[in-house]
């Protein structure tokens, strides 16, 4: 019986439509990886062949960029259009003395800056939020299949421990993530925008506060997480070893006549095995990178847009308009912090399985 046969037959007794469905679904927005299933990508692997092509996903990658700023863009025009405005309403003020007329323009012009301001963050926080949403549930659907493939493996102590270690961690981060970390960047772009509309900074150090304390704790949470989760599967690493050499030892010397026939049928049908698990845990991992990647680039495009339109304003507008603006870039580029420190964190629980099992059982 060959390795090839023995994976199409574990293959297809798996369930893995759902992880499919959840690769195509990250796909809706962009993709970067090229269309790929999981049977494929075992095939490549047992083949030596090369997953993706390097080149292919960094130019796909550098045109969507490009689409992205281009689109950004005209949120820019329409900013500098309305701080133009302003600007012309502050030196007709100036000019003609018309303090109440003026002074009521600008603060029409700052409420229009504000609202697409608050429309674009709002659009881009949706992304942030729906991007995670979809990384747990990737990772929901991924357990099922991982876990028991690594006790099929010998790896019975990882995978008892393990799995409802890592699904309480998820759960736990995505709660603080969704009800504290997001919301807590919410509220501090609100206050940004609200202190634009004076000359005096009356909440903007504490819409900073909250912005800092929102990425403390998200680094806190993926620290503590990641951490615990590395600690505890060295730890059944190691004893999982020992018991599967202790099992490989017994059927090996005492079983008479069949043993060593035995123990080499254990090893392909647990080669095969690591390598479905290898395969379903990189398709894992091209999953949480798309969902990774497509968002950080619009999430990054916009934050450029804001930043250089804070930089052309400055001199056209008054300075709150100006400093809002480019607090604004700040807290995007915010959220495609914390989305890339969810990202990791899913990322080294996904490394933590593939690595369990690798080169140690069976020798």
């Amino acid at each position: 019986m060959s390795i090839e046969s023995v994976i199409e037959e574990q293959l297809e007794a798996m369930n893995i439509e759902k992880i499919e469905y959840l690769f195509d679904m990250a796909n809706s927005n962009g993709s970067i990886f090229e269309d790929v299933d999981p049977g494929e990508l075992i095939h490549s692997l047992i083949r030596g062949e090369p997953i993706f092509n390097l080149n292919d996903i960094l130019g796909v990658i550098c045109n969507h960029f490009m689409q992205e700023i281009t689109g950004s863009i005209i949120l820019g025009i329409q900013i500098v259009a309305i701080c133009i405005i302003l600007g012309l309403l502050k030196n007709f003020s100036t000019s003609f003395s018309e303090d109440t007329v003026s002074n009521l323009g600008i603060i029409v012009c700052s409420c229009c800056v504000m609202v697409l301001c608050l429309k674009s963050f709002i659009e881009i926080y949706k992304i942030c939020s729906n991007s995670v949403e979809t990384m747990t549930v990737t990772m929901q659907a991924l357990l099922p299949i991982l876990v028991p493939l690594l006790i099929t493996m010998g790896s019975f102590t990882s995978g008892s421990v393990l799995n409802p270690f890592i699904v309480t961690a998820i759960t736990i981060f995505n709660s603080i993530l969704q009800r504290v970390i997001m919301p807590a960047i919410y509220l501090s772009c609100v206050f940004i925008l609200v202190n634009s509309l004076s000359d005096r900074d009356y909440v903007k150090k504490l819409a900073l506060f909250i912005r800092g304390f929102a990425v403390a704790v998200m680094g806190l949470s993926v620290t503590l997480f990641s951490g615990l989760t590395a600690m505890q599967g060295m730890v059944t690493k190691t004893a999982d070893g020992m018991l599967a050499k202790t099992a490989k030892y017994s059927a090996d010397n005492f079983v008479p006549i069949v043993g060593g026939f035995a123990a080499d049928s254990i090893d392909l049908i647990l080669s095969c095995a690591t390598i479905i698990k290898n395969g379903v845990g990189i398709f894992g991992l091209i999953i949480i990178l798309t969902l990774l990647i497509i968002p950080m680039i619009k999430i990054l495009a916009v934050a450029i847009v804001f930043k250089i339109t804070a930089i052309v304003t400055e001199p056209i507008a008054n300075k709150t308009i100006s400093d809002c603006l480019n607090e604004i870039g700040n807290t995007v580029i915010t959220l495609a912090v914390i989305l890339f420190l969810g990202a990791v964190m899913f990322l080294i629980f996904l490394a933590i399985i593939i690595g369990i099992g690798e080169g140690k059982i069976w020798r």
